[in-house]
């Protein structure tokens, strides 16, 4: 009996709720919902008590059902925007890490420098000044500060790879050390 009334209902009412989900949801494509709708009905007919009318009831069920994927979809999108900031820091923190290694090896080589080397590094290298105003602060002129600055490079480099570092990583370091003066 139970499967007949839900038949005779989806003849009588099929209509009314594919419109009702149309309006309610703002999407043409609903088959799905609408299927949905109806074998929920199914599982929960014992329980209706007939206090409603059938068509009531459906719509109750379709309404409830949409809700519940809404809120459904809002949780998952939260959880899926969390995990994506919790990976994204992830990686920022795995990044930062790389990099804070990567300088703290360039710190560790640059210090193995002779001091004048160290300082045309430091100079040139980090503070980015120009070969003229490195030569300014060293009380040197600019060709020495150029060769100076190769050498001392070259030195960094040798260092770096004894270590067993890919000097690869600390390329930026030295292009930034090649720009006119």
């Amino acid at each position: 009996m139970t499967d007949h009334r839900i038949e005779e209902w989806f003849q009588l009412y099929e209509r009314d709720i594919t419109s009702f989900l149309i309006y309610y949801t703002g999407s043409m494509d609903v088959e799905d919902l609408v299927q949905e709708t109806f074998m929920i009905a199914i599982k929960k007919i014992p329980g209706f008590k007939g206090q409603s009318h059938p068509k009531t009831w459906l719509v109750s069920i379709a309404r409830n059902k949409v809700i519940d994927d809404y809120r459904r979809k809002k949780v998952w999108e939260k959880i899926k925007h969390s995990v994506f900031r919790e990976q994204q820091l992830s990686n920022e923190l795995e990044e930062k890490t790389i990099m804070n290694q990567e300088i703290l090896h360039l710190y560790k080589a640059i210090h193995q420098l002779s001091p004048r080397y160290k300082e045309v590094v430091i100079l040139r290298g980090i503070l980015e000044l120009t070969p003229k105003e490195a030569s300014e602060v060293l009380k040197s002129n600019v060709n020495r500060v150029n060769v100076m600055f190769h050498r001392a490079l070259k030195r960094l480099k040798e260092i770096l790879v004894e270590e067993g570092l890919d000097y690869e990583g600390y390329e930026d370091f030295t292009r930034k050390s090649k720009k006119p003066s």
